[in-house]
């Protein structure tokens, strides 16, 4: 311990999971030459290269392999004592929060988040990050301090329920199969149908919510995530299924025709917070979800236009 300098912790464990300087850089919030320093100081206090070049990417050492599991539990055990604090005072920190967020839940509460901070704590800033893969541990939390995503994906940490959206259909106003008074939604059968999938490309999420609605469907076009999916509708023939909320922001900025499902069908998601154990009664991250929660009032899940219409099960 006297000759190893535990502000090298951090930038080790970024250098060994990350494996790649200047991804380590940013997700250290450092330079590249700092970060490039720290694996040089690294380097020498181990008498390792740690990281080895293999063709056009890099490689842990044997070494670095066998160092990282005890380098990820020292700084899970370490982060509670060196970063609590006794008070937070949200108008006065400077603090970048990262918050992991899926492409739905950025488009819609990104803007409206923003504005919270601008009236809670204006020298405060929040990054929006994709959503880390999933691997069944608390690893995520090494550099973010909250998820927002939905109930279902196998999401770690404690968490908070902050709202609960559902689906509705979207198509162009001028897709002239949907324009009885009330479409039937046997008539969606016909229509191509742009699909998101949300987790695993294998495995269309999206596919059990058509099912659940009673949708058979083509397939126009798929991609992943949600919030471009109002942008391939706009303007073409194909239909989608997104989440109201969406659909409400979508529609201020594209032409949209928006359909209830029929009466007795409701495909619910839940929308939650979520963050690592150790962090229940940090000060900062208390503050965020506290944020959070004060934001949802504010997201609307009307859209602008013409009230939407609703689909009827019989043809």
């Amino acid at each position: 311990m006297a000759t190893f300098d535990l502000n090298l912790l951090r930038p080790l464990l970024a250098l060994l999971e990350e494996r790649n300087v200047t991804r380590a850089a940013e997700r250290l919030h450092l330079s590249q030459p700092a970060t490039s320093a720290a694996l040089g100081r690294l380097r020498r206090h181990y008498d390792d290269d740690l990281l080895v070049r293999a063709g056009r990417t890099m490689q842990l050492t044997p070494f670095a392999r066998d160092l990282l599991p005890a380098v990820s539990r020292a700084v899970r055990e370490l982060e509670p004592v060196i970063d609590r604090k006794e008070s937070f005072d949200p108008t006065q920190t400077e603090r970048r929060f990262v918050i992991g967020a899926t492409d739905y839940m950025t488009a819609i509460l990104a803007g409206p988040l923003l504005r919270t901070f601008s009236e809670m704590a204006p020298r405060a800033s929040v990054d929006f990050v994709p959503q880390p893969e999933r691997d069944g541990t608390l690893s995520p939390y090494s550099r973010l301090d909250v998820i927002v995503g939905p109930v279902g994906f196998n999401i770690p940490g404690d968490s908070q329920v902050l709202f609960t959206d559902d689906f509705v259909l979207i198509a162009d106003p001028g897709n002239a199969a949907l324009s009885a008074p009330e479409p039937s939604i046997a008539r969606l059968s016909e229509l191509p149908h742009a699909i998101a999938y949300l987790n695993d490309p294998d495995h269309d999420n999206m596919q059990d919510v058509l099912r659940k609605a009673g949708i058979d469907h083509i397939v126009g076009a798929r991609l992943f995530g949600l919030a471009s999916l109002p942008l391939l509708v706009s303007g073409t023939e194909m239909v989608a299924l997104v989440p109201r909320m969406l659909a409400a922001k979508a529609s201020r900025t594209l032409h949209l025709a928006i359909f209830e499902l029929p009466e007795g069908i409701t495909i619910p998601m839940r929308e939650c917070v979520y963050w690592h154990p150790r962090d229940e009664d940090d000060a900062a991250i208390v503050w965020l979800r506290e944020a959070l929660m004060r934001t949802v009032p504010t997201l609307s899940r009307e859209p602008s236009g013409p009230l939407p219409k609703r689909l009827r099960m019989t043809p």
